[in-house]
């Protein structure tokens, strides 16, 4: 359970029928005092939001209602039926069966997920983990998670970054589910450059191999959620899942803060 944002959140957490003037009043005195601040804007809010973002973050997020292709994230056309899988994803044999994401990795959002890899940005990563439940929430428990895994780094990678966005938004994730979190089941046991610095057609072979998952009978049959921040050409996804897989996962969805549109692992 996440700790109240400051004392007046925390008294009133359990009110009693006989003092709520006073549970206004230090209410009041907490907001004063102990001041919240969004994530992702740096600005003062009076009162404590939804999802740990302001109102205006949440706007420019957008809720991505728009139609969108269920097996890879990436948008579709308003009238096509892409639930099942869209034209740019059909002919890829990948080891999950579907994306939920918050977006398109653009704008807003393209910068918050930026800054939610740097250390000390967990309060931001946890609030857009947040605002994603409150979008994809639905959708994504009508999926019957049994258990969430982050997609881990290399231990060398560990050593110089203390954040890791992946392992913030898998824990918001599992507690919204109500299912268990496994940071340790999944491991990477090569370390790889970063997928984002190399060409699309070395994106896809540069991480064969580079995870491995423990065969300890808990992921016997069962749906795993595997979560990550971003999904470019799906590859990262695929390996993971693999490994899952393999170690004896019936099943693997991934979820996603953003997806990178197609034009753009063209080009990069």
């Amino acid at each position: 359970m996440s700790k109240p944002r400051n004392l007046s959140h925390a008294i009133a957490d359990h009110p009693r029928p006989d003092c709520h003037r006073w549970l206004r009043w230090w209410r009041w005195v907490g907001d004063l005092v102990f001041p919240w601040y969004c994530p992702l804007c740096g600005l003062s809010v009076e009162g404590l939001p939804a999802a740990g973002l302001c109102s205006a973050c949440r706007l420019n997020l957008g809720e991505s209602r728009s139609n969108r292709c269920g097996r890879c994230g990436q948008p579709a056309g308003p009238f096509v039926e892409a639930s099942q899988g869209c034209w740019l994803c059909l002919r890829n044999r990948w080891a999950f069966e579907g994306v939920e994401r918050l977006g398109v990795y653009s704008g807003t959002l393209r910068d918050a997920c930026i800054r939610g890899k740097s250390s000390g940005a967990e309060p931001l990563a946890a609030a857009l983990a947040g605002w994603f439940w409150e979008c994809r929430g639905r959708s994504l428990a009508e999926r019957e998670i049994d258990l969430v895994v982050p997609v881990p780094q290399h231990w060398s990678k560990r050593l110089v970054e203390s954040h890791n966005q992946a392992e913030t938004v898998a824990e918001v994730l599992a507690r919204r589910l109500r299912v268990d979190l496994r940071r340790h089941i999944l491991a990477k046991v090569r370390r790889t450059p970063d997928q984002s610095s190399l060409p699309a057609a070395r994106r896809r072979t540069n991480l064969c191999g580079a995870f491995r998952a423990r065969k300890q009978g808990k992921l016997a049959g069962i749906h795993v959620l595997l979560v990550d921040d971003v999904l470019t050409t799906g590859t990262t996804a695929d390996q993971a899942s693999r490994a899952l897989r393999e170690a004896g996962a019936g099943r693997v969805s991934v979820a996603v803060l953003a997806v990178v549109p197609v034009a753009k692992h063209r080009v990069g």
